[in-house]
């Protein structure tokens, strides 16, 4: 669904209309999921939203409970809340609200992973996260409101994260897919996002969702091996100040000791798996 904002008329606009909806009593399915945008620009930027949908449907392992989505109000009400905020504020139009980088790169990590969910739930909760009909996929077709700037989700990783020559920043952005990064039970904080990033790369890397060994050979999800090799390749080379043998020696910085990768020799291909995170059965 493509929202157009405008600056207050178009949230005076949204405030019209669903009062008009309530009082014909009826209330669309579009009304129900339309971001709360707020009435002014807040002092500070808060993510409390966003962590009181992630400490609701995030379980242990990074999957979503796609269920308390569907079925629980409140947070459904906190995610709209979050994302309206997110339609009008970002670190483009209101740099004073984001003191460093960090906070900055915090915001579009957790920008880019509620918008996601926020698709999910706009599109009716699809099998595969592909599947996105009739605009194609929420990344490169679809297009959502970052600051008042309309963007593609594939906008956000060209402009604000790739930008930032850090390839962690990948283990961080979870696609809402079943191969995808864990999705944290937490916002990303930037006064912590070093932090975050290093335990979230040993995490993802022990994960058989994006690494499994075979032998002497590690298999590795297209994200890690294929999608993002060379910014993994160019990460080391920043890093260590000299090439790296390959994507094996690249991910080295990132692993932890029981990491499949650890002592592999060979790399292989273990795909991508689109389909909505949800927790296995």
């Amino acid at each position: 669904m493509m929202r157009f904002y405008a600056g207050p008329k178009a949230v005076a606009f949204k405030v019209l209309m669903f009062f008009l909806l309530l009082a014909g009593g009826c209330q669309s399915q579009t009304s129900q999921i339309t971001p709360i945008v707020p009435s002014q620009i807040p002092r500070e930027f808060s993510d409390a939203d966003w962590a009181h949908v992630l400490s609701a449907v995030a379980t242990p392992d990074g999957y979503v409970k796609w269920n308390v989505v569907q079925s629980d109000e409140d947070i459904r009400q906190a995610l709209r809340r979050y994302i309206g905020l997110v339609d009008m504020v970002s670190p483009e139009n209101h740099p004073d609200l984001f003191a460093t980088a960090s906070d900055r790169l915090a915001y579009w990590i957790n920008a880019y992973n509620a918008m996601c969910v926020y698709a999910v739930m706009e599109h009716d909760y699809p099998g595969n996260i592909m599947a996105f009909p009739p605009t194609g996929t929420i990344f490169s077709a679809e297009r959502f409101f970052f600051g008042g700037r309309s963007m593609t989700l594939d906008d956000v990783v060209k402009d604000e994260i790739e930008p930032s020559g850090d390839p962690r920043l990948f283990f961080a952005l979870s696609f809402c897919a079943a191969s995808g990064p864990p999705l944290r039970s937490t916002p990303y904080d930037g006064a912590v996002l070093d932090a975050e990033l290093v335990d979230q790369g040993q995490r993802y890397l022990s994960d058989p969702r994006a690494a499994v060994r075979d032998g002497d050979a590690v298999k590795l999800n297209d994200l890690i091996g294929v999608t993002r090799k060379d910014d993994f390749l160019a990460g080391f080379q920043k890093m260590m100040g000299t090439a790296p043998t390959g994507i094996l020696q690249a991910l080295q910085p990132y692993v932890h000791s029981d990491s499949p990768i650890v002592g592999a020799t060979r790399v292989e291909s273990l795909g991508f798996d689109w389909s909505l995170n949800r927790p296995p059965r």
